[in-house]
């Protein structure tokens, strides 16, 4: 069905349709996929509308395969039958989604695997990403500056907001209507590939940019308090577009080539940046 970062196949068995995903090698170990598996496997028993873990025939919540560049996890689970959301979005979407995802998070808080994930930490999956950009934009000096600028502000925002007792808990790591799928029964959220523990204001940083975020929070507050640190948003934003730029500049020509970079999305990314610093840095 796709192949990308992770690649994933349907498998139409005479048991039923399932989607088998094989993880790139070098993102997470089989343990830290048996979490997300567990995970999953949590919020079906919770009630929350989530595409439903498959254990493999000798029970284990995931395995290992070997390719070329080394062993890749990957991991089963139910086929999510439905369609895409698509144009235009409504309100009444948005506040379905907002009470989807309050409700992922409600399970994520009383939480607990015997398997290990790793949780975000601001060194690493912001100071690392940002130090790979910054090598990458040595020849656009204009650029270049912007992000250093905004990531010396948020580097220290981030670590006030931190000390503060921001809301930290499972992340589902990829909040866009891109993850879910409309069903009969409602919308149905799937592809959990970037959960792990983190600050929950994370979650909201896609819908923040959209004009839907205000319905979005009402549809979230109906289930669960909603983090009131709205200050601190736009400060994940950066993290979450220098990540984006980490991965279009670094990443993604890897696995699809250097022809990748001239697609537009590096160019989107840096300019959504010199937006931000607009108004963070006034």
């Amino acid at each position: 069905m796709r192949s990308f970062v992770n690649d994933v196949y349907l498998v139409d068995s005479g048991e039923g349709r399932f989607a088998l995903k094989i993880y790139r090698h070098g993102r997470w170990s089989v343990e830290e996929v048996c979490w997300e598996q567990d995970l999953l496997r949590s919020s079906v028993a919770a009630g929350l509308a989530v595409a439903a873990p498959v254990p493999l025939v000798d029970g284990r919540l995931a395995g290992e395969v070997t390719y070329p560049e080394g062993q890749r996890p990957y991991a089963l689970s139910v086929w999510v039958e439905g369609t895409k959301p698509q144009p235009p979005y409504t309100d009444a979407l948005y506040r379905d989604f907002g009470e989807l995802i309050a409700g992922f998070h409600a399970v994520g808080d009383g939480f607990s695997s015997s398997y290990p994930r790793r949780s975000f930490e601001l060194g690493r999956d912001f100071g690392d990403p940002l130090a790979e950009v910054l090598d990458r934009l040595h020849g656009q000096p204009a650029e270049r500056q912007v992000v250093a600028d905004l990531g010396v502000e948020a580097r220290q925002h981030l670590a006030d907001f931190g000390a503060q007792g921001a809301d930290w808990g499972v992340c589902h790591g990829d909040v866009t209507l891109d993850n879910i799928h409309l069903t009969a029964s409602g919308p149905v959220l799937h592809d959990f590939d970037l959960a792990r523990p983190g600050w929950r204001l994370g979650d909201f940083t896609g819908v923040r940019a959209t004009p839907h975020w205000k319905v979005f929070a009402a549809g979230y507050a109906q289930r669960r308090e909603l983090d009131a640190a709205d200050s601190a948003l736009p400060w994940m934003q950066v993290v979450d577009l220098i990540a984006n730029l980490r991965f279009h500049l670094v990443q993604k020509p890897m696995i699809l080539g250097t022809e990748s970079l001239s697609e537009g999305w590096v160019d989107r990314e840096l300019e959504s940046l010199r937006t931000l610093a607009g108004e963070l840095l006034a």
